[in-house]
């Protein structure tokens, strides 16, 4: 994932030869919360070399 200082992400995906492909834009604010278009999430957990987040599908 790269996090911009606007508030802004891009969630990166696995795409061809395992490359990072970039997925659909979503927002994040500093109460570590996510919002895509099809659902939102939140920070569970982080580390250095790890990130942790619970996604909520949009119904």
């Amino acid at each position: 994932m790269e996090f911009r200082p606007d508030g802004t992400f891009v969630p990166l995906q696995i795409g061809r030869g395992d490359a990072p492909s970039p997925g659909p834009p979503g927002r994040w604010d500093t109460a570590g919360r996510l919002h895509l278009p099809d659902g939102t999430g939140r920070i569970v957990s982080s580390a250095p070399d790890r990130l942790e987040i619970a996604w909520q599908d949009q119904q």
